[in-house]
């Protein structure tokens, strides 16, 4: 068994992910990655904070990975296939692997917001971003037509 006090877990800052053109500043959110404090595989579960006015991710859903988020301070808009509703403290939120649903969270008030994130750890996961030319596979990133995009540090 693993104990972790609050704030024991060291904050990271989410940096740029995606290929360009699809990359989101980097600062606009923090987490700590609790489950890999404590060497859990099957799951990850995570403590992010989104800033004002920042967006959690591109608008995606995946294909083999279940997604929960659970609010706990502050609030946010979740961003589902154009619809957007409003969350706070004890709302969550579930979307199931396999069920095509873009989704994604975004920061439209003046105070950080804070949720409790949690996914499966699936290595054969595939990542759609609906409106993008852009597909994340196991080995990376790919253009629609299966074209890789460079990876970082490559020239073209």
């Amino acid at each position: 068994m693993a104990v972790f006090r609050k704030d024991s877990v060291p904050v990271t800052v989410a940096h740029a992910s995606y290929p360009a053109p699809y990359t989101l500043p980097a600062g606009r959110l923090h987490y700590r990655h609790i489950t890999e404090a404590g060497g859990l595989t099957q799951f990850g579960a995570a403590l992010e904070t989104l800033l004002p006015g920042g967006q959690s991710s591109q608008m995606h859903w995946e294909e083999h990975e279940d997604e929960f988020m659970f609010m706990l301070s502050g609030t946010l808009t979740v961003v589902e296939d154009g619809v957007e509703t409003i969350v706070g403290p004890g709302d969550s939120c579930c979307w199931r692997a396999g069920t095509p649903v873009g989704h994604m969270l975004k920061n439209h008030s003046d105070a950080p917001a804070t949720y409790l994130i949690v996914g499966s750890r699936r290595p054969e996961n595939i990542c759609h971003y609906p409106g993008l030319d852009l597909i994340a596979t196991p080995d990376g990133p790919t253009h629609l037509d299966g074209t890789p995009y460079p990876k970082k540090g490559d020239t073209q």
